[in-house]
């Protein structure tokens, strides 16, 4: 299991945009709350925690 303190911040960062850009893709286009996803003030939010959850699944069948 790769726990939080083992993902780097420039790791946390790709998956913060990739979550962005991904809900600009499907039509999300509230720029206040992407910004704050990019900048790490909705981690704890549903779609952070369901990327960082996914990426831990990944990491764990991938090491």
């Amino acid at each position: 299991m790769v726990k939080p303190e083992d993902r780097t911040m420039d790791h946390i960062d790709h998956i913060r945009e990739a979550v962005a850009q991904a809900l600009e893709k499907r039509g999300f286009d509230n720029r206040a709350f992407l910004r704050e996803i990019r900048e790490g003030r909705r981690d704890d939010g549903p779609y952070m925690l369901g990327a960082l959850a996914w990426d831990e699944r990944v990491r764990h069948a991938n090491p």
